[in-house]
């Protein structure tokens, strides 16, 4: 190899570091703090304050949205009687963590597995919602008017 040809190499690796330590934040995983958004999420479920329980989702995402989704899952499932953590999964990315929990719930007219996904970022202090979803386990459930079939 000529000197070309090593400092190339030594060049595209140095901004390889660079920019692989780019994506590593100072602040570490705090599950604790993702546990505790979860449970007040939940607790807000549980307690019919599907407004508030809306205002914990990221600046991202619409709270109007989000309140009319819990609205009709509300409808579909009824009320939530119970909540399990299955598991949770720490991903670092580049601009902080995301936690991505499942959980085990039981509601009046049955039960589903439920994915929160919480994302801590470095560059405010908090942590939010990004993304909910709701699996029914039974399959004999009542239609959502939102999901009718058009006539």
């Amino acid at each position: 190899m000529n000197f070309k040809t090593n400092f190339r190499v030594i060049g595209l690796l140095s901004f390889m570091v660079v920019f692989f330590l780019a994506g590593c934040t100072d602040k570490p995983a705090d599950p604790v703090q993702a546990g505790a958004l979860d449970q007040k999420f939940y607790e807000m479920i549980k307690a019919k304050d599907f407004e508030q329980a809306s205002m914990l989702f990221s600046k991202d995402e619409d709270p109007v949205q989000w309140e009319s989704y819990l609205k009709e899952q509300h409808a579909l499932l009824g009320d939530l009687i119970s909540y399990e953590i299955k598991d949770t999964v720490v991903n670092t990315i580049l601009t902080g963590n995301v936690y991505i929990s499942r959980y085990k719930t039981k509601y009046t007219n049955g039960d589903a597995n439920e994915v929160l996904t919480v994302r801590e970022d470095v560059n405010f202090d908090g942590i939010k919602v990004v993304m909910y979803k709701v699996n029914p386990r039974k399959k004999n459930l009542p239609t959502l008017p939102s999901q009718a079939p058009a006539q």
